[in-house]
């Protein structure tokens, strides 16, 4: 668990990767930890609003995303929590969020 926690951390005093170390890094940490939690890609990718077979795709080594990767960073740093995700995703589902995307409809 501590190589997860650590791996989303600021790291300005190491050069940059190339991206696709970071990516194959990042995957095979998101593959241990959803395991870990013996969840479904299913469900372990809903909460970030991604489909499983989306996620499965991002597990076999297709890019993340910028927005899907910001909000695995939080995830994994314990800024946001599932409880967050969950209340994110009622708001993005609501009446109200709909008349603020969609004014004047």
């Amino acid at each position: 668990m501590e190589l997860l926690d650590n791996h989303w951390q600021p790291q300005t005093h190491l050069p940059a990767r190339p991206a696709e170390v970071s990516s194959a890094v990042d995957r095979v940490l998101i593959i241990a930890y959803r395991k870990k939690k013996k969840e479904s890609q299913r469900r372990f990718w809903a909460r970030f609003g991604v489909t499983q077979s989306r996620g499965s795709r991002f597990e076999s080594g297709a890019e993340i995303p910028a927005p899907v990767s910001i909000l695995l960073g939080l995830y994994f740093m314990k800024t946001v929590s599932d409880a967050d995700l969950g209340r994110a995703e009622r708001v993005m589902y609501s009446r109200d969020a709909a008349a603020l995307l969609n004014p004047g409809q």
